[in-house]
């Protein structure tokens, strides 16, 4: 079943996914971190990494080549089971690159996600991208 367990923890798993594009849009990476576990692995088709110092050291080399980012996030699954839960959704992002140009993709990430001192947080996100369009 794509949506199932608590409404309340659906709906803070949600918010997450908003606080996450939230800190997207506005490159803060305090706010970004926040949303990952210590030990949260981040992978996709340019990087992988692990745990809040490299997530960090991630986030900083992205952000020097970005100008203003839009992410548009949709979630099309939670499944909440106990302090854990599996999700999947849908990210479009259109960056506006430093030196110029437009950098567009959209891709699905397939999330384990865990409860940590009351709150979801990422534990695991695997990116797949599904358009990709590099600047002229």
């Amino acid at each position: 079943m794509p949506f199932s367990g608590p409404m309340e923890d659906r709906m803070a798993i949600r918010e997450l996914y908003d606080t996450y594009g939230d800190a997207s849009c506005r490159g803060d990476v305090e706010t970004f971190l926040s949303c990952w576990a210590q030990d949260g692995q981040w992978n996709t088709h340019l990087f992988q990494c692990t745990g809040t110092a490299e997530l960090r050291e991630q986030w900083n080399a992205l952000w020097t080549g970005f100008d203003k980012v839009a992410f548009i996030g949709n979630v099309l699954s939670i499944e909440v089971d106990g302090d854990t839960a599996s999700t999947r959704s849908l990210a479009r992002e259109v960056i506006a690159l430093k030196g110029g140009g437009v950098f567009k993709l959209a891709g699905l990430y397939r999330d384990s996600l865990v409860r940590q001192d009351g709150a979801w947080r990422f534990l695991k996100r695997d990116y797949e991208v599904l358009v990709e369009e590099a600047p002229a």
